[in-house]
């Protein structure tokens, strides 16, 4: 099991530092994985590295707020690596790889798949794996699909994203999970090409009817990649 000691804790405050106070210029838009329980096919473009935070309440006794972040790598055109570093002690961290096999293209679907591993003893094991599809439905709405494993059981997800104007978005998704259900909506706004701010609130249908909200943010780095002079 990795507990988080002090040193983390600082390590993700300078990050959060950086986030900041650091300016990028890119074209694309940024894409992530908040504020919804699915994700979508895209990885991220070459010579860039991603940092997603965020603050979730459960309510539910003795686990009410998470506060778990999401580390992404580019490695390729079409891979990337992401760490999920536990920001509670208790948490385990986890390591995982993430693959764009289709490029969704206008209205052409896309397809992409991941699995995470996680540490048990000494060793690190499979935790969870995923595909996840979307397609463009029409102009400003694209609809997502996930499937997979999580969470010790099999789940499926579908979501709706429809865009308000440049920056705006908003989801509304639908989680089945073998061990529970949840329905939540969420809203995003995009700051500038590489930051993402959002916040999402919804229900856990199980005997307890919990409620959950949270909100996070999502900022993109770009890095001149290696040189090639011949």
């Amino acid at each position: 099991m990795i507990n988080l000691n002090s040193i983390c804790k600082t390590f993700i405050v300078l990050l959060f530092a950086v986030f900041l106070f650091h300016n990028t210029q890119a074209q694309e838009s940024i894409a992530t994985a908040r504020p919804t329980l699915s994700v979508g096919p895209w990885v991220l473009p070459e010579h860039s590295f991603q940092w997603e935070q965020g603050a979730q309440y459960v309510d539910i006794k003795g686990e009410e707020w998470a506060y778990d972040a999401f580390f992404r790598a580019s490695i390729s055109k079409s891979a990337e690596i992401r760490v999920f570093v536990p920001t509670l002690e208790h948490k385990v961290a986890a390591f995982g790889v993430k693959w764009m096999m289709i490029q969704p293209e206008g209205k052409k679907p896309g397809v992409g798949f991941s699995v995470n591993m996680s540490s048990f003893g000494d060793n690190f094991v499979i935790s969870g794996y995923r595909v996840a599809v979307n397609k463009k439905l029409m102009d400003n709405l694209v609809g997502f699909v996930n499937a997979g494993k999580a969470a010790g059981g099999y789940f499926g997800d579908f979501t709706l994203a429809y865009g308000l104007g440049d920056r705006f978005t908003v989801v509304g998704e639908y989680w089945h999970h073998e061990d529970w259900q949840q329905a939540q909506t969420g809203l995003t706004y995009l700051i500038n090409s590489e930051t993402q701010i959002d916040i999402n609130g919804g229900l856990l249908f199980n005997a307890a009817n919990d409620y959950t909200f949270g909100v996070g943010f999502a900022r993109r780095f770009k890095y001149n990649g290696p040189r090639n002079d011949g």
